[in-house]
């Protein structure tokens, strides 16, 4: 007998261990809002729904059920297609605002690769847009100081901004907004890295090791003009350029070490630092006369305080 009350616990603990990591991956899906106006939530799965709310652009959203009601409608022209989706506002421990909970259309959303976290999505509410002659760049939930094409730090065709204390571009909602409709725009980012030599001693070499430069653009999905940046995968971004450089990797620990001055690779022996300091946007416009216009912005890290 106690082998069979053994046997039935043993079971139902399988299946609960079974059910509970869908649960939790349920739970954590994570999508961002992707309409330039808001996205409204409705009580119901259907554009008869009372309305109950709005979530602004590039507010985070929990997705608690996937309806599989599908729906489909036109926006200026574009078809945006997709289901309806029981979501909940996003919200960490230290956050005060309420939480909003409700059906949504999935056309207007954007997944988040995992769950988004730092500091701002409590503090930052503000947005940031860059105007241009031709386009206007917003970024949501999102800080810099601003700039315009005929303000001092525009150097040529490159707008320079800084990221405020405590923002983080990673998974923020960019959009970008042509002044003529009829002009087609494509994004690209990479960053700007540098590395340099941790307490060079010049009785032991004659110059200090230092580096700065920046890897391929990548193409960064538009989709209605909108999209995420995404994480920004340090470590990665460190090794690939520790086997583009040929130098290699480091656990030792020098005196004075901490935040940014860890010295994580090493060349012939001399131990060196790697800083990514900069983000940069390439803004690829083809207008409608046949003319290409490229821009780029220049977004210094903040890394806290």
């Amino acid at each position: 007998m106690k082998n069979h009350y053994l046997l039935l616990v043993v079971l139902m603990l399988s299946a609960h261990a079974k059910l509970w990591p869908q649960q939790q991956a349920k739970e954590s899906t994570i999508y961002t809002v992707a309409a330039k106006n808001g996205l409204s939530v409705r009580s119901e799965p259907s554009t008869s729904g009372e309305k109950i709310g709005k979530f602004p652009p590039g507010e985070y959203v929990v997705l608690l059920e996937d309806t599989g009601s599908y729906l489909s409608l036109v926006d200026n022209g574009v078809p945006v297609n997709g289901n309806w989706f029981k979501v909940k506002t996003m919200r960490n421990s230290w956050d005060t605002k309420p939480i909003l909970t409700g059906y949504v259309f999935s056309g207007y959303l954007l997944k988040n690769e995992s769950k988004p976290y730092n500091p701002s999505d409590a503090l930052t509410t503000a947005n940031t847009t860059l105007k241009f002659d031709s386009f206007d760049l917003s970024f949501y939930f999102y800080e810099t100081e601003t700039g315009s094409e005929t303000s001092p730090i525009v150097k040529q065709d490159t707008v320079f901004v800084s990221e405020d204390v405590f923002n983080d571009l990673g998974d923020r909602l960019l959009y970008i907004e042509p002044k003529e409709s009829t002009t087609s725009i494509a994004l690209f980012y990479t960053f700007k890295e540098s590395i340099w030599e941790y307490n060079f001693d010049a009785t032991k070499s004659k110059e200090k090791y230092a580096w700065e430069g920046y890897g391929p653009y990548k193409e960064l999905p538009l989709t209605r003009n909108m999209a995420l940046f995404p994480k920004i995968a340090y470590e990665k971004v460190e090794t690939s350029r520790e086997v583009n450089l040929k130098l290699k990797d480091t656990l030792v620990h020098y005196p004075g070490e901490m935040g940014g001055t860890t010295a994580t690779m090493s060349y012939q022996g001399r131990p060196l630092v790697h800083f990514i300091a900069d983000a940069l946007l390439k803004i690829v416009l083809h207008h409608s006369n046949g003319t290409t216009e490229i821009k780029y912005v220049n977004i210094t890290l903040s890394y806290g305080c």
